[in-house]
């Protein structure tokens, strides 16, 4: 057992030292969208749907919009979550389910709240991409 645990302290430590760098180019796109994410963040509407309310920010240069819940946590699902990006932005919307399309299930009748996601490091909430 201790020789477990050392080989995951030891690995931990290697992987945390020599992270992968970015080539200059991919660097600069990252540092592009956490901007557009960023900038879009500090606009952010907050709108009501189904008795629940929701941050909703529109990243325009992505056709995407992030929304989180604001508040307490109460259950919601993906149609909350179109419906909230429809309401801010005035476009169709699609939820995107990244990691969730894996696990199985239904989507749509999965209850959002204990699965937030990170959207960039820097929002706790969904994607939701959008036709204008």
């Amino acid at each position: 057992m201790r020789i477990a645990v050392s080989i995951v302290i030891l690995a931990s430590l290697v992987s945390a030292c020599g992270g992968s760098q970015l080539p200059p180019e991919q660097r600069a796109e990252r540092e592009a969208k956490l901007a557009q994410t960023d900038a879009a963040l500090s606009e952010a509407k907050t709108v009501t749907v189904n008795g629940k309310t929701f941050r909703v920010a529109h990243v325009t240069e992505r056709d995407q919009a992030l929304v989180d819940l604001v508040g307490p946590s109460t259950p919601y699902f993906a149609a909350d979550i179109e419906a909230a990006s429809r309401t801010a932005t005035g476009c169709a919307g699609t939820f995107d389910p990244g990691i969730l399309a894996f696990l199985g299930g239904d989507v749509a009748t999965t209850d959002l709240a204990a699965l937030r996601t990170k959207v960039s490091g820097r929002f706790a909430g969904w994607s939701v991409s959008l036709e204008c």
